[in-house]
């Protein structure tokens, strides 16, 4: 007896002890849940923000080109000058997106990955910089990001626009012009023009300068004159860098002088003859034909010529061009022309032989 009452003190301590352990698990519980609640409390998102989960995160790849020959490699001796080097050494890829999310990152060119993105439309922008850290290129797109796919966009990066200066020289040997200018344009590629002035500064030598020229490609036109009359030329390429200075030198040393009006007039002084051609139809024609002929003095100028024909040395007609043949036999005939001019200092003549069949 004793011993069943021992044995049910001990199932009913072990019981309480029971209640006693599940109560206090409760209770744990319930504090658990309370500053689980509480800690869920102090961190929500304001009211119509949703938290982000790996559906609401995208990945972009940006492909940097550059606009035409953009590098000092592929340009010619002038547009090489500009003053700034035009290689890209690095490109620096900087985003703007949705809720003022951003981004910055770094490249060498081609082709770059950017992950974890909001998704949304996002503004990428792309700046060359040169081996001295300056900038000389610029572009920039719109891309829409989304968690479905990889998004991609191309990006044109150009030359920076703005302004730069130019200056040229040119030389020639002082002592073979009397009359030296320069005549110079750049004309721009939608074909506007701006003249250059150019000073003679020594015998033998000419230079420009000029400034607040528009960025961009032009093609120089150059020509060294003496009294108006070209005496030597030349073209290239130009090209002006934003804040940069482009040099150019020209030497010219042989030189096409002038044979104009000077050298004509002393033809003229010293009466040389005139040099006639007579253009005719035929040198055979049958009987009862006629032909034409007509006179051309090359060396006249602005003198008033006169003409007189011969058909065998007997008067055929004073005027530039003359028909002959209707009224002529069978034979052999010879067509002369005498031309002078009005004061009678200069003369010449021609001769054409036919046959009448």
């Amino acid at each position: 007896m004793q011993q069943l009452k021992n044995s049910s003190k001990s199932m009913y301590t072990a019981r309480r002890n029971e209640r006693r352990c599940a109560g206090a698990v409760l209770k744990a519980a319930v504090v658990i849940g309370v500053l689980a609640a509480t800690a869920l409390a102090a961190c929500d998102l304001p009211v119509g923000e949703v938290r982000e989960n790996p559906e609401d995160r995208g990945a972009l790849r940006v492909s940097i080109q550059q606009a035409g020959s953009e590098t000092a490699g592929g340009l010619g001796a002038l547009a090489a000058s500009s003053g700034v080097d035009m290689e890209p050494a690095a490109y620096r890829i900087s985003g703007s997106g949705p809720s003022d999310a951003s981004f910055e990152t770094w490249s060498n060119g081609g082709t770059k990955d950017i992950g974890d993105l909001r998704t949304g439309e996002w503004l990428v922008a792309v700046s060359a910089f040169n081996a001295d850290e300056h900038e000389i290129g610029y572009g920039s797109e719109t891309v829409e990001i989304s968690g479905a796919e990889l998004a991609t966009v191309s990006i044109v990066v150009r030359a920076l626009s703005g302004t730069g200066s130019l200056s040229l020289s040119v030389i020639w040997d002082g002592e073979e012009l009397a009359e030296p200018s320069i005549a110079a344009q750049l004309i721009a590629p939608a074909g506007e023009s701006r003249e250059l002035e150019f000073e003679i500064t020594a015998p033998g030598a000419a230079e420009f300068s000029g400034s607040e020229i528009d960025s961009g490609y032009y093609t120089l036109i150059l020509q060294l004159l003496d009294g108006g009359e070209i005496v030597a030329g030349a073209a290239d390429t130009v090209r002006i860098v934003k804040d940069g200075h482009t040099e150019g030198a020209f030497s010219f040393e042989d030189l096409n002088h002038p044979t104009g009006e000077v050298d004509i007039s002393v033809i003229s002084d010293l009466d040389d003859p005139l040099e006639v051609e007579i253009n005719a139809e035929h040198t055979t024609i049958a009987r009862g034909e006629s032909m034409t002929a007509d006179a051309w003095v090359e060396n006249a100028g602005d003198a008033e010529i006169e003409y007189n024909w011969y058909l065998n040395g007997a008067p055929a007609g004073t005027n530039a061009s003359v028909s002959v043949g209707a009224d002529l036999s069978p034979g052999s005939y010879r067509l002369d022309i005498v031309v002078r001019t009005a004061d009678g200092r200069r003369s010449g003549s021609a001769t054409h032989s036919f046959t009448v069949e």
